[in-house]
């Protein structure tokens, strides 16, 4: 009786293992059909923040993070 039950068992899990498989699987291929648009990033020329450049501050070539960046950069560069 205990080792029939063990058997059972260890085909019940067997199932299971596979199906979870299979599952996990169909659930990548489905995921990963998904495109993650990218976005032009850019530098402050001020502090290096890395940000957007649709959020940037620009100025001729540079870009900046903030008007208080920019700002700050022009009475440095005078």
């Amino acid at each position: 009786m205990g080792l029939r039950f063990l058997f059972f068992a260890l085909a019940v899990l067997g199932i299971y293992l596979i199906v979870r498989h299979f599952w996990r699987q169909k659930r990548q291929i489905d995921g990963g059909s998904k495109q993650v648009k990218s976005v032009d990033s850019v530098q402050c020329a001020f502090c290096g923040l890395h940000l957007p450049k649709v959020e940037a501050v620009s100025d001729a070539s540079r870009y900046y993070c903030s008007k208080a960046h920019l700002k700050a950069a022009k009475e440095e560069d005078s």
